[in-house]
């Protein structure tokens, strides 16, 4: 079976991606690691532009999978702190061996809470895990929580009119449109303070090329 024949993917194998997807995991968690690279690369960069990094800013990620791209998001000022949490061992590993730097640190998360004081971090951000978070309200009182004041989240997904369409989306997916995104993080305690609307092209999970819109909501407290 090609990876990119979507049409020979069984429904079981359709289940089987979104669950690696969500969470990867042994070998095909790696491989699922690298894929996400390529589709989510373009993203990535962008959530990070928009972000707005400085000298010295403590940032987290949530949801950095193999984080391939810390480096880049690194050497845009001197003396960031990095923290990247993930709800995959797998990913946690792999991240740490890309990136061992003592500046830059991974650890493994519940997904429910996140394990930092209140206040600690100047930057949060997170590309394609809002579809799985468990409890969507909590958690986005979660990342309230230990954004300082006055600093910035930044969340960036694709919307349900788009995602709906992907055969693999309807395994483990909460989707969301733009407004519904918005009203989360508001009902949290965020002032949404931008959102971006904008369309990338991208490889998707079943191999296929395809036009996808992208929303990066920037939010503060």
């Amino acid at each position: 079976m090609k990876e990119n024949d979507k049409f020979h993917y069984s429904e079981s194998e359709m289940e089987e991606l979104a669950k690696q997807l969500s969470k990867p995991d042994g070998e095909n968690g790696i491989l699922t690691g690298e894929r996400m690279n390529l589709s989510n690369g373009h993203m990535i960069l962008r959530t990070i532009d928009l972000l707005q990094v400085s000298e010295g800013l403590t940032i987290l990620e949530v949801g950095p999978g193999n984080g391939a791209h810390v480096q880049d998001l690194c050497s845009k000022a001197n003396d960031l702190h990095y923290f990247g949490i993930d709800i995959s061992q797998t990913m946690v590993r792999e991240a740490q061996k890309r990136n061992p730097q003592p500046h830059i640190h991974f650890q493994l998360s519940d997904g429910i809470t996140i394990p930092f004081t209140d206040h600690y971090f100047d930057r949060v951000f997170s590309v394609n895990t809002l579809y799985f978070w468990e409890d969507p309200l909590s958690y986005a009182k979660e990342l309230y929580r230990v954004l300082k004041p006055g600093g910035k989240l930044c969340l960036a997904f694709a919307p349900k009119a788009f995602m709906q369409h992907l055969p693999f989306t309807s395994y483990g997916f909460r989707l969301y449109e733009t407004e519904e995104a918005g009203q989360l993080l508001e009902q949290a305690g965020f002032i949404v303070t931008g959102v971006s609307e904008e369309t990338d092209q991208t490889r998707s999970a079943t191999g296929d090329v395809v036009e996808r819109p992208i929303v990066i909501m920037s939010a503060g407290k």
